[in-house]
């Protein structure tokens, strides 16, 4: 499951090991690999634009970014993860309001004040916190969430990432 600020992984026991998004990637991972029973397929990015070289390491319907550069808490995360199923070899990918893909963004639109909506997108904000002010968060209003997103006519979800942050400019 994705928070905004962690995610939760639990396994058939009902006991829950959460990664918040500045841990290793290494133990993130390799949770990951145990929960899903397979390796993920990992590759190179060099983007020509921010955020600059990244790992990825997939699986079927998930996706983790590894920027790069040092975390920074508490707006600059270690790594980012993307949801576009919603199961992976029995798992469940959801986030914790139990939010999946394939599921109507519209609903979510009424429930969750930060959406975002145009004739070719549709994106909400969902579990927002607010960060505050701090030597080591320097900006006012920012905030971290989960970000829900659609681009499909039937305005059904098709990516679920966090943390998405706000970074209050």
């Amino acid at each position: 499951m994705l928070t905004p600020e962690a995610m939760q992984v639990t396994s058939s026991d009902d006991s829950v090991v959460s990664f918040s998004y500045y841990d290793p990637i290494e133990d993130v991972v390799a949770a990951l690999t145990a929960a899903f029973g397979a390796d993920p397929v990992v590759g190179r990015e060099y983007p020509t634009v921010e955020p600059g070289p990244q790992t990825l390491y997939e699986w079927p319907g998930l996706r983790i970014v590894d920027e790069d550069w040092p975390a920074a808490a508490p707006l600059d995360s270690n790594y980012y993860v993307v949801l576009e199923a919603p199961e992976l070899n029995g798992v469940s990918l959801a986030t914790i309001d139990g939010i999946q893909i394939g599921d109507s963004a519209l609903t979510l639109a009424d429930q969750y004040p930060h959406t975002l909506t145009d004739e070719d997108s549709f994106a909400v904000f969902v579990g927002g916190v607010d960060i505050p002010r701090s030597d080591a968060n320097p900006r006012d209003n920012s905030s971290i969430s989960v970000w829900v997103w659609t681009d499909n006519p039937e305005r059904t979800i098709t990516s679920i990432s966090s943390p998405a942050e706000d970074y209050g400019v």
